[in-house]
């Protein structure tokens, strides 16, 4: 009871700032005053923490009380509803940003052991070596100037979906199955949107990505623009006549499916640019030669022929080619290749959450508890660009 009355003063001196009205608007869906209270805590620990931002050490260097034990439970036990705060957390990034994408970027969450939710020894292609981590997707809306996560999905294996008492020891709902990568950022897509945010193109890097195909398919079928990075390997169908083109091997498969990077190599100097696009995190306007060029994927047996999309390659001096595959076949080069930098734009910010805002720093094993803690993240990052974006906009050149 003391510390509680203490956690209630401690909480009533900062009523008045910036923190607790965010706190208050963001974290009015949890039904108890008590859990509002925790998530307010947490958040500040977040914001104010200094080095790993640990249950414990919030509770040590925000309140100075003995609490972890409380604050343990909140995040770990206590069931609220985390979608509710992100579509809260979604709301103000969308009026703060003004999106002009929906990025999907997985993170890396490296970990000792194998009790915690998802963990898996994976083979990471950015480091070039097998880690043992949880492998978190997120959905950022992201516009030049930040991108903010508002949405996210821990990737599991049947390992842990098909083991039930694995699942009983991490608090695995029965409605979770494992799936593929593809799936759980299109889960993320359909969810966003249902929570009301402004449509924008989904944008992200599949080269790593298998199934990348059956994702643009649906995407495609849901309405929804992308513009994705691909695979110099990805099997295209190229112009000029684009007839639909059959998966597979024998006679169906025929020779116009060819390497996108081979499409490329083949296009007409017609579709041969330079543009100069707008940045992706650094601020600097760059200048790349450019081929765009009309291609299909392949279709599945029985499946109708595929839409037409536009594949963009850009080279520039210094830095590995690139290639972006869009449904958008109305868009310039120099746009294409703007919405797929805004990828660079969410890596500089998965950076910051990374080092200042605990990304890496959940030390609970439940599924529950990883939600909560990346929610909480998303809104500690969703305040701090609240006060930074305006600056920046002040900064920029015109």
């Amino acid at each position: 009871m003391v510390v509680e009355d203490s956690l209630r003063t401690a909480l009533s001196l900062a009523k008045n700032d910036e923190v607790t009205h965010f706190a208050q608007a963001k974290f009015g869906s949890l039904p108890r005053s008590d859990q509002r209270r925790w998530a307010e805590v947490y958040l500040r620990g977040l914001l104010l923490g200094r080095g790993r931002k640990s249950v414990r050490r919030i509770a040590e260097e925000v309140l100075e009380l003995p609490v972890s034990q409380s604050l343990q439970q909140f995040i770990n036990q206590s069931p609220w509803d985390w979608r509710e705060v992100r579509a809260q957390i979604a709301e103000e990034a969308e009026r703060l940003l003004a999106p002009r994408a929906w990025v999907i970027a997985d993170t890396i969450i490296p970990k000792r052991g194998d009790h915690s939710v998802g963990v898996e020894r994976r083979f990471v292609p950015s480091v070039g070596r097998a880690i043992n981590c949880q492998l978190g997707t997120g959905l950022f809306l992201a516009g030049d100037l930040a991108s903010i996560p508002v949405d996210w999905r821990i990737q599991l294996t049947q390992r842990w979906t098909d083991d039930d008492r694995r699942r009983d020891r991490a608090y695995i709902p029965t409605s979770v199955r494992a799936q593929p990568a593809w799936q759980y950022a299109l889960d993320m897509v359909e969810e966003v949107a249902d929570w009301g945010i402004g449509r924008a193109p989904v944008v992200g890097d599949l080269r790593h990505t298998p199934g990348a195909d059956r994702l643009m398919g649906r995407l495609s079928e849901l309405g929804s623009d992308f513009v994705f990075e691909v695979s110099d390997t990805l099997p295209v169908a190229p112009g000029p006549h684009l007839a639909p083109v059959r998966a597979g091997l024998g006679p169906h498969r025929g020779p116009h499916v060819v390497r996108a990077r081979d499409c490329l190599r083949g296009a007409d100097v017609k579709h041969r640019q330079v543009v100069t696009w707008t940045p992706g995190a650094d601020g600097k306007h760059r200048a790349t030669h450019a081929v765009s060029v009309p291609v299909r994927l392949p279709t599945g047996p029985g499946s109708r022929g595929a839409a037409t999309l536009q594949l963009v390659g850009a080279t520039s001096r210094g830095g590995r080619p690139k290639l972006w595959l869009t449904n958008r076949t109305d868009l310039r080069a120099a746009e294409v290749i703007s919405l797929g930098a805004l990828v660079e734009r969410t890596n500089a910010d998965l950076q910051d959450l990374r080092a200042d805002f605990g990304l890496l720093d959940f030390e609970g094993r439940s599924y529950r508890g990883w939600h909560h803690h990346m929610t909480l993240v998303s809104a500690a990052y969703t305040f701090a660009k609240l006060t930074a974006v305006p600056r920046q906009r002040e900064r920029r050149p015109s």
